[in-house]
């Protein structure tokens, strides 16, 4: 699996693409002047973060085809106080069935609008969800 983000993305999503690629133990290329062909070419699953407005994205395709997509309307990363979290963490069973086939995910009692995962020095990240209206 390979990790990149949308072409001109802003330090903390740079950031924050690199520390989901170290949870999940995959590698993060960065995006540059790739098109969309030669990032989907790179790997069998390629994860693309973006941000537009005030929504984010990751988009999860695989075999050079989406396959699905989710939006986060906010993140926060805290300091992490115990065990690190390999992988990504939800407590929405649509999340984790449609990921779990693509990465490491794990269902836990969270609130169904939370995603959570470990990057490096510490860092926590809670994403929150953008659920259907």
């Amino acid at each position: 699996m390979e990790v990149t983000t949308s072409r001109k993305p802003a330090p903390p999503l740079r950031t924050f693409s690199k520390d989901l690629a170290f949870s999940l133990g995959v590698h993060y290329s960065p995006r540059g002047k790739a098109g969309m062909g030669d990032i989907t070419g790179i790997d069998s699953d390629v994860l693309i973060v973006s941000k537009s407005g005030r929504v984010f994205l990751i988009e999860v395709y695989h075999e050079g085809e989406p396959v699905y997509e989710f939006l986060f309307s906010s993140y926060s990363v805290i300091e992490r106080e115990d065990k690190i979290l390999k992988g990504v963490v939800t407590g929405n069973q649509t999340v984790y069935d449609n990921l779990n086939q693509y990465l490491n995910v794990r269902m836990t009692d969270c609130s169904p609008d939370m995603l959570m995962f470990d990057g490096a020095q510490r860092r926590r990240y809670v994403l929150r969800l953008k659920m259907a209206e």
